[in-house]
């Protein structure tokens, strides 16, 4: 099948009907979740008249010539407190700090000194809500102070939209977690980093055991997933490899979407509807099995009505000249903070199968299709896993990753500060010209002919690591990053 542009293999998930199975919760699980039935109130609250004040209950006929100047007495009435039960004989409630009486607790005679009309501080029977009656509709997220009125209707459980994804990993070389792989093999990991992204939706997963690189079984395994869930994720196999059985599994069992998307990393990425329901593989490789999680699986369940782990999207500067392919759109993990009052950002290394890409990052970009380079400085569009308030807390680093640069990370953390590594492949130290970073982990001897005239401060981390820093950088995370990095060298 030919690879389809990212935008097409988009509008193709957000077009795929939602398919919802329904479960009971009890009330106080139920909060964040979507009815899947409209809630009725048990009774009428409250289910008679109450009074809504401390005072007495009274006739409010009887009550109609007291005045100012004409103090009138009353024999015919009954003490209540807020929530009472206010007696058929009485229709109104005047407030204990308008009534002047012996102060007992049980007094014969009050004098009160203006009428009062009927329903006057009374509640009347389902003046909240009658019993019966609906109180939210089919289709509405409970919120957790929705919860207490609930509860207080006489409801005790909510039927709820209900999503349950199951993932099936692929592969005769997975390992399981714990294992320490031999050549060839590969921990299986993908599954347990789905499970957790998932679980941050709200929706139900199973996730079952490896399955072999075999049609056969792999088109069992999909019967199954689908058969107990309404949206099936596969990890791995949906390369067009000799061991790549996703897409035909798929077409046995019903119809192949699209299969490749121009865009990178997971461009292998695939969905398939199979009774009614989507069935999505995802590439092995963890960086790019995330991608299509953060890109089609994320947009797929929030059109679905679960809202997942929010994402801020910022207007960031590129620090470095970032290269791309012009005929793809590619995601790519970046490490981002405030340097000189701007928020800058650095990619990480072009590599799926590095997941340190995705430790060392806070966000990603987007490069659009028929972008060839972005130029350091130029604006791009920075989605952050991260809230916006850490980039102003954050070191931007760049240049080699050694252990001398890893100890200061070490002692940045223990005293609560946050360092991020761009490119750690780089050996471009000019971000230091245009301010692209707070500072350059180089190795001794390095070509720094480049920063001819920058006014530099050089710190010796260890292992012969070195640190460049502009002598002139004064924002709050340049001080920082002097201190934790020590003496000059």
């Amino acid at each position: 099948m030919k690879k389809i542009a990212f935008a097409d293999a988009l509008a193709h998930v957000k077009a795929v009907t939602p398919v919802y199975a329904t479960r009971f919760v009890p009330l106080e699980a139920a909060a964040g979740k979507v009815l899947a039935e409209p809630l009725y109130a048990q009774y009428s609250v409250p289910l008679s008249p109450v009074s809504a004040m401390d005072g007495f209950a009274v006739c409010a006929a009887e009550t109609k010539a007291a005045a100012e100047n004409n103090p009138l007495v009353l024999t015919h009435f009954a003490r209540v407190n807020t929530g009472n039960v206010v007696g058929e004989a009485f229709d109104a409630v005047i407030m204990i700090e308008d009534v002047e009486f012996d102060g007992s607790e049980t007094p014969t005679e009050i004098t009160i000194r203006s009428p009062i009309k009927a329903g006057r501080n009374v509640r009347a029977t389902g003046e909240d809500i009658e019993g019966g009656r609906m109180v939210l509709p089919a289709g509405a997220r409970l919120r957790a102070f929705d919860i207490g009125a609930l509860a207080g209707y006489g409801i005790t459980e909510a039927a709820v939209r209900s999503v349950s994804v199951g993932v099936i990993p692929t592969g005769t070389e997975l390992v399981p977690v714990g294992t320490m792989p031999k050549a060839g093999e590969v921990v299986e990991s993908n599954s347990i980093m789905t499970a957790a992204y998932l679980r941050e939706f709200g929706v139900d997963v199973i996730c079952y055991p490896p399955v072999a690189d075999n049609q056969e079984l792999i088109r069992e395994a999909i019967e199954k997933a689908v058969s107990e869930n309404e949206i099936v994720l596969l990890s791995a196999g949906s390369s067009m490899g000799a061991k790549d059985f996703t897409a035909s599994a798929i077409a046995d069992l019903g119809e192949v979407i699209f299969h490749g998307v121009r865009m990178k990393p997971a461009k292998p990425s695939m969905m398939g509807i199979v009774q009614g329901k989507p069935v999505i593989g995802m590439p092995g490789f963890p960086l790019a099995a995330q991608t299509t999680l953060r890109l089609f699986v994320r947009e797929l369940l929030e059109d679905w009505g679960f809202a997942g782990p929010k994402q801020e999207t910022l207007s960031a500067e590129a620090g470095c000249d970032i290269g791309s392919d012009e005929d793809i759109d590619e995601f790519r993990y970046a490490a981002a903070a405030e340097v000189n009052g701007r928020v800058v950002v650095l990619p990480q290394v072009r590599s799926a199968s590095m997941q340190m890409n995705g430790i060392r990052s806070n966000g990603y970009i987007h490069i659009p299709q028929g972008t060839k380079e972005i130029k350091a400085g130029e604006t791009v569009a920075l989605i952050l896993n991260v809230a916006a308030d850490e980039l102003k807390d954050t070191i931007l680093l760049s240049g080699c990753y050694s252990a001398g640069s890893e100890q200061l990370v070490v002692r940045a953390a223990a005293e609560g500060i946050r360092v991020r590594f761009g490119d750690i492949t780089s050996t471009d130290v000019s971000m230091l010209k245009t301010r692209g970073c707070h500072g350059v982990c180089v190795t001794e001897g390095a070509d720094l002919s480049e920063l001819d005239g920058i006014p530099l401060e050089t710190f010796a981390l260890g292992d012969g690591t070195l640190l460049l820093m502009r002598a002139d950088a004064d924002d709050a995370a340049a001080s920082l990053l002097r201190r934790i990095a020590g003496g000059a060298a």
